[in-house]
């Protein structure tokens, strides 16, 4: 329902070709198309919800009742209450990137670095699309994605990493898996599968990673002049010039590196093998 046709498609109305829904004149209604945030909250919501009821309903009218009551309060909050605030959230997180990418020294490549990993845990990587296509067409460059693309490097070298330490066979061939298909642009199945399963020295190595390599290309004046690409593709979008293609992929290759050695000598497997 969040994601019903009746409601303006959330991309739509965030580039400008569409309009929300105002309720009471001031509450606006969109789809949630690539918020996970209103999803995951209101499905918490509606399972206390639905506790609830199931205790003070009798067996008799239970089955009909229940499911009924707790979709129509459940979807009625995400709408009116949940919805909104998140949107005014994902705004405010935007422009909070926007002003990070002006940031001297590096340090909004660095900060943009060491976010988006964060962003990706929460599905909140969605509204950074916004961004990059407001940066192409004002400026026919984007920087953000090049900051961005190192979680890639990174998330696909801890996996490789902690994958090859495995003693677990399945860990290991699922690992491997999943660092084939993050080098091709999904990184899902890395990140929850493997990368996330190790623990926090795990984790935060992958985040320093990135964000490491997010600083180095904002030094260097690194953008893109298009989107969309990730990992083994993502050099494609450097090709107009030669020093921003050679220095790119010269960066990802070094956060490749340093993160896969930095995993492969201090993070242990135990833990993920055990759980796996």
């Amino acid at each position: 329902m969040l994601v019903s046709p009746a409601l303006p498609n959330a991309y739509d109305v965030a580039y400008g070709n569409s309009s929300p829904i105002y309720v009471l004149g001031f509450i606006p209604l969109v789809g949630y198309q690539g918020s996970i945030l209103t999803a995951l909250i209101t499905g918490i919501i509606g399972a206390k919800l639905e506790i609830f009821f199931r205790r003070v309903m009798p067996n008799s009218m239970d089955l009909i009742f229940t499911p009924f009551i707790v979709i129509l309060i459940a979807v009625a909050i995400a709408l009116l209450v949940l919805g909104p605030l998140v949107h005014a959230f994902e705004h405010y997180a935007v422009m909070a990137i926007q002003q990070f990418l002006t940031l001297p020294a590096g340090i909004g490549g660095l900060l943009i670095g060491f976010i988006y990993p964060i962003a990706v845990m929460t599905g909140m990587h969605h509204m950074f699309i916004m961004i990059e296509t407001s940066l192409i067409a004002g400026t026919g460059f984007n920087p953000l994605i090049t900051v961005c693309a190192m979680y890639g490097f990174a998330n696909a070298a801890v996996c490789l990493a902690i994958s090859l330490k495995a003693k677990n066979i399945a860990f290991k061939t699922a690992g491997i898996s999943a660092t084939i298909t993050q080098l091709l642009g999904v990184s899902e199945p890395a990140l929850f599968g493997i990368v996330m399963q190790s623990g926090l020295r795990a984790i935060m190595v992958m985040l320093t990673s990135s964000a490491l390599g997010g600083m180095v290309l904002s030094l260097l004046s690194i953008k893109a002049n298009s989107y969309g690409l990730a990992v083994l593709l993502s050099p494609l979008m450097y090709l107009y010039d030669r020093y921003q293609f050679v220095t790119y992929i010269t960066v990802g290759l070094a956060v490749f590196i340093f993160a896969f050695i930095i995993t492969f000598i201090f993070v242990k497997t135990d833990k993920a093998t055990k759980e796996a």
